[in-house]
């Protein structure tokens, strides 16, 4: 799924991808109307890491796409797949990863974030009754800094439960 919207902001022959792939149509069919709302990527499948020097702590990953949107605003977006909608309380996750993405985009690329969108292409292949459909979470400026917050908080409980003295730490090799 990644890969075809990757090529679809490339440029690239979507229907000759989902002739070879054809599972991944409906998939691609659910989020087309997204697609259209984004004016051009900034970012696509871009490492990212986020590095709080005072507390030395962090983390890395791998955004899908952080994109100018139609209407101007700078949005960090994530794609999901799944078989159903997702019920809010299944949401928090990827909330916090909107948040955790956008921290480390602005950390790493001086890259400001308005808004995310967690973008969930719905389609069960086993039940070809139910159409493909599209479930948008939305995150404006204040939900993401609340998100990130949230993450931070997370981070730091992590590292104080796996880390000694709660702080990351590095090996290095004496040459001497």
């Amino acid at each position: 799924m990644h890969g075809v919207i990757e090529d679809h902001f490339h440029g690239e022959d979507i229907e000759h991808h989902l002739e070879k792939a054809p599972d991944w149509k409906p998939y691609y069919e659910a989020v087309e109307p997204f697609l259209a709302t984004t004016e051009a990527p900034i970012l696509i499948e871009s490492a990212v890491a986020w590095w709080h020097e005072e507390d030395h702590m962090g983390f890395s990953g791998t955004l899908d796409m952080v994109a100018t949107m139609g209407d101007g605003t700078v949005a960090l977006v994530d794609w999901k797949t799944s078989y159903k909608e997702k019920p809010d309380y299944q949401l928090a996750d990827y909330k916090r990863q909107l948040g955790a993405y956008a921290m480390a985009a602005e950390q790493l690329y001086q890259q400001s974030i308005d808004e995310a969108w967690c973008v969930i292409a719905c389609y069960d292949p086993e039940n070809k009754e139910v159409e493909p459909s599209l479930q948008l979470v939305h995150l404006d400026g204040f939900e993401l800094i609340s998100q990130q917050r949230i993450m931070r908080d997370t981070v730091q409980r992590y590292f104080a439960a796996h880390y000694p003295g709660g702080k990351a730490f590095s090996l290095t090799e004496d040459r001497g």
